[in-house]
């Protein structure tokens, strides 16, 4: 049985929540804010938490973090509660703008509980900003959505962690000290290593629709006004990564392409004087009847050959890209595991 936490600024919300689990038999726990939910998260482990937007004390998206921090793999569902006395209606609920009943909150809950344990992130987030209090609320609420958040708070800070990773896509503001957002841009589509990596611009600024032709102008993918939706932030973020994943796919399709034919084309040019080496070596062989000194340094350039051809039929049968590493430094391809399907 999962045991559910529902984290509820409002009691008539909060209780209806329960009611509307408990009949899928889920364990349900109910605390009036965040400091409460840690400490029974503390006491006894939960499968899921289920919290209200608005908490006392801790806020929900302090009480997200503290679980993060705390290496805490507990999913966790963010709810709006809109006042309606004592008469809870289905509007009472509101995920992401909109409201839900209780047969969509138990769908959701066992959607979550089903895939969100041991799930794989969906994308890897930086978000630029010198604004604390923003950044943190964007890693909060990227990281809901099942994506990994890397923070810098300005266009050189950005730099030095797009040489330690590899985001998917970067979300910068404008406005920032020592490096801007637009600088940012100039200098990522300069770097090869960062020059596709697409990048979204947040601008708050009267005059947002220059600013946002003249980021376009510079490199930028795209970009949102401030204070932006959340909706559209993360559909236009999903946009973004799934671009980015697409073309990771198409580069990868062309680079096994040029493996598998440029390992063909070698195999095939090898395998003709490897053939007519290894009919000389026969000829000569039989030349050599009675000298067997010649004999046997024939025998063993005979091996050598076979074990180029060997090498050769390995080079025939690569279908992928696999690399391992080799001294130096070097990664060279893995003819035993490229040849695997």
């Amino acid at each position: 049985m999962a045991r559910i936490l529902i984290a509820g600024a409002r009691k008539e919300p909060a209780e209806a929540m329960q009611k509307a689990l408990e009949e899928d038999d889920y364990s349900v726990i109910l605390c009036d804010d965040g400091l409460s939910a840690m400490r029974e998260i503390a006491r006894c482990p939960v499968d899921l938490v289920v919290s209200d937007a608005a908490l006392a004390g801790m806020g929900t998206f302090d009480l997200v973090q503290a679980l993060e921090d705390d290496d805490s793999t507990v999913p966790t569902i963010v709810l709006q509660t809109e006042p309606g006395g004592e008469d809870v209606s289905a509007e009472s609920w509101v995920w992401m703008g909109e409201p839900i009943g209780p047969n969509q909150l138990r769908k959701m809950v066992a959607g979550r509980l089903a895939t969100d344990s041991g799930r794989e992130l969906t994308g890897r987030v930086l978000v630029v900003d010198d604004d604390s209090s923003l950044r943190t609320s964007l890693h909060v609420r990227l990281r809901l959505e099942g994506m990994e958040v890397i923070e810098a708070i300005d266009g050189l800070e950005a730099l030095e962690r797009l040489k330690d990773s590899c985001p998917d896509i970067v979300l910068t503001d404008v406005d920032m000290p020592r490096l801007d957002g637009f600088g940012l841009v100039k200098e990522m589509r300069t770097q090869p290593e960062t020059r596709s990596v697409p990048v979204i611009v947040m601008t708050a600024h009267a005059k947002e629709a220059e600013e946002a032709a003249y980021g376009l102008e510079l490199g930028a993918s795209d970009y949102v006004r401030k204070p932006f939706e959340w909706l559209e932030l993360t559909a236009r973020v999903r946009t973004q990564i799934r671009v980015r994943q697409a073309h990771r796919l198409s580069v990868e399709k062309q680079r096994d392409l040029a493996i598998i034919e440029l390992a063909g084309a070698a195999a095939h040019e090898i395998n003709n004087p490897l053939a007519v080496g290894f009919a000389r070596i026969e000829l000569m062989m039989e030349a050599a009847e009675g000298d067997d000194t010649l004999k046997k340094d024939l025998v063993q350039i005979e091996n050598l050959f076979q074990r180029i051809a060997d090498v050769v039929q390995k080079m025939g049968k690569v279908r992928r890209y696999q690399a391992e590493h080799y001294c130096g430094g070097v990664n060279i391809l893995d003819l035993d595991g490229a040849g695997e399907e």
